[in-house]
């Protein structure tokens, strides 16, 4: 492996990790007196929880509770995805700008807490990674395998949130 293709794939796992501190820093950052009522939730009710392999699953059979401000915002995801062009790596490249954009405002409105939120967090990690896996598509065919991807996740909201 050259030190080229390892510099870069070390930018990729820091920016992934940055991106990922970024979620979990901003949806987790509680105000004083919150912290006691995150403690009880976590010390309450484990089952609710989604496995700690990161499979997304249901709540014990139900879906799990997204805020309105979620909701509006994976639609928003949903809709840079739809109207995609496909016709260059410079397309994906431009919709993954756009996604990042999209993701980068949904941590940034976060309010979820407790396992429904962490529930969003199992959802939304694929569409991370997928998007920066887009952003560095280098051939059409290879942006189309993971747009479709990243679809398919965008897809699974309905099914796991209400």
């Amino acid at each position: 492996m050259s030190f080229g293709k390892l510099n870069n794939m070390s930018i990729k796992t820091l920016l992934r990790l940055l991106l990922l501190s970024a979620i979990l820093w901003s949806c987790n950052n509680h105000q004083p007196g919150d912290k006691q009522d995150a403690m009880k939730t976590s010390e309450t009710d484990h089952h609710d929880e989604p496995k700690k392999t990161g499979e997304l699953t249901l709540n014990n059979g139900a879906k799990w509770k997204a805020d309105s401000t979620t909701w509006l915002n994976v639609a928003s995801l949903q809709i840079i995805v739809s109207g995609a062009r496909k016709e260059s790596p410079e397309n994906f490249m431009q919709m993954a700008r756009a996604l990042e954009n999209g993701l980068n405002k949904m941590v940034s409105e976060c309010k979820m807490k407790g396992a429904d939120h962490d529930a969003l967090h199992r959802w939304l990690e694929p569409v991370i990674d997928n998007t920066i896996k887009l952003k560095n598509a280098k051939t059409t065919e290879s942006g189309a395998v993971i747009l479709s991807e990243i679809e398919k996740q965008l897809g699974l909201f309905q099914q796991y949130f209400e």
